[in-house]
């Protein structure tokens, strides 16, 4: 593959939010920039890990999706987790699909000589630190990202008096999308490396804090969306070699 950019994006409805990250870099680079939508079925998720296999050593590659300290999920139907209807199940098998084991320690190797991106929840751990000892060139990973009032509840959220779960679902994920594309934007149009790029995404994430904390005082929900965002960018954790550039 002769693109310098590969997103890879499995499908889920709980992520679809992100799909703005995509559509903001597909317009600046659109001419070096290849999308994967892995769909849910395992012919999609094998494409997938052979299309990054492929990809070039000198790219950028970006997965956004769900996942945990020690591996990426990948696509989810939209009815798993569902009762489950046989005639449907037969006829269309892919709504009741769900892999939850994508990119684990033991096809970790798809990384080798690879600059990784991974927008998924802790994988600031194992997987980040496996990944470069599995041949990745680089490594950024993340932090927890409760971008749904599911995981927000799981943080406590919900026990608090005038709190509204759905403003700081949907702040969180407008600010996180914004600080990602444009930091990776502004990233790869200046030539940064990893470091460079983890300084950006913090400074403009302080922006935003700084935002809600003095311009939003209406918000009853800004201290906690600040808080958020605060740990979003200090749990950012690059592995390897900090100063490859995005693309070269």
């Amino acid at each position: 593959m002769n693109k310098k950019i590969l997103i890879v994006h499995p499908y889920d409805k709980s992520t679809s939010f992100l799909d703005r990250i995509k559509s903001h870099l597909q317009g600046e680079f659109s001419d070096d920039l290849h999308y994967f939508s892995v769909k849910p079925n395992q012919t999609s998720h094998n494409q997938c890990l052979n299309t990054i296999r492929d990809f070039s050593v000198n790219g950028l590659l970006l997965f956004m999706g769900h996942g945990k300290s020690n591996c990426l999920y990948g696509a989810k139907g939209d009815y798993y987790g569902t009762l489950e209807n046989e005639l449907v199940k037969s006829e269309e098998p892919d709504k009741y699909f769900y892999e939850d084991n994508f990119i684990n320690e033991q096809n970790l190797s798809v990384f080798n000589e690879k600059k990784v991106i991974a927008l998924s929840c802790n994988s600031n751990a194992q997987l980040g630190r496996k990944s470069v000892e599995n041949g990745a060139k680089v490594f950024l990973g993340f932090g927890d990202l409760p971008t749904s009032i599911e995981e927000l509840k799981e943080q406590g959220e919900e026990s608090k008096s005038g709190v509204s779960l759905g403003k700081i679902e949907q702040a969180l994920k407008t600010e996180i999308n914004d600080i990602i594309k444009k930091s990776i934007g502004i990233a790869i149009n200046k030539n940064y490396n990893f470091s460079e790029l983890v300084d950006l995404i913090q400074f403009v994430t302080n922006q935003k804090i700084s935002h809600y904390l003095v311009n939003q005082k209406k918000i009853s929900e800004r201290k906690l969306i600040a808080n958020y965002l605060y740990t979003f960018k200090k749990e950012l954790k690059v592995y390897g070699n900090g100063k490859e550039k995005l693309l070269v």
